[in-house]
């Protein structure tokens, strides 16, 4: 092939590859126009990027503000309800504590029961020395055992010429009786009891009735009385 061919042919090769690369260059031209344009267009409004900044952010914080609002009140309430579990339990243990041998108690009290029978017995029966002397160490014993029970909580219910408590007594025999103020207990026959603050046993008592008076008037006061007992009960 002579020289001035191959230069011709040379020159067509070069022609036909840049005419392919323009070619190519076309698209991402293209987009690179594309996007030229949408950032023009949005330089072109400042105003509404302006507008939406500040707004966003007062939305985002007043959303803040208020979710700090609510987890304040919702820690204050269960701070509340903790410390009100926290002093109910406090109470309860206070009262399991001081109340710990009341049935213990109750269960003892018909011991020194039949030991202030002994006693009262061995007072009106006692002839001997010997059944002296025992009625003494029985005395003994009986006090010994009551103070046991006094220094852990026990007192004894006020009763005898006492009037008539239906929260504390309970009415049994009802007496005639000149000496004593209708609705007194004239006698006691079984001792109540309390244990520290709160009622052991009621005691079991007689309650004096008038000795005369017409019948409506008796029956007036039976029934008063057993509306007493009913309540006591």
């Amino acid at each position: 092939m002579s020289r001035k061919k191959r230069h011709k042919k040379k020159h067509e090769d070069e022609t036909e590859t840049v005419e392919v690369a323009a070619a190519d260059a076309s698209p991402v031209q293209g987009e690179a126009d594309h996007e030229n344009e949408e950032t023009s267009d949005a330089a072109s409004d400042p105003s509404e990027t302006e507008a939406s900044g500040p707004q966003a952010v007062e939305s985002e914080l007043d959303r803040l503000a208020a979710e700090a609002r609510e987890m304040r009140l919702l820690a204050q309430r269960k701070q509340a309800e903790f410390e009100n579990y926290r002093k109910r339990i406090e109470r309860e243990r206070i009262e399991t504590v001081k109340y710990a041998a009341f049935d213990l108690v109750r269960d003892i009290l018909p011991v020194l029961d039949n030991l202030e029978r002994a006693l009262e017995a061995a007072k009106q029966s006692a002839t001997s020395e010997t059944e002296s002397r025992l009625r003494e160490g029985v005395a003994i014993i009986c006090k010994q055992f009551g103070d046991t029970l006094m220094k852990l909580g026990l007192a004894e219910v006020d009763a005898k010429n006492e009037p008539f408590d239906p929260h504390v007594h309970e009415a049994v025999t009802r007496v005639e009786s000149d000496e004593h103020p209708e609705g007194t207990v004239v006698d006691v026959l079984q001792k109540g009891y309390f244990f520290k603050d709160r009622l052991l046993r009621p005691s079991m008592v007689s309650v004096s009735l008038p000795a005369s008076g017409d019948s409506s008037d008796a029956h007036g006061r039976h029934e008063s009385e057993d509306e007493a007992v009913r309540q006591g009960e």
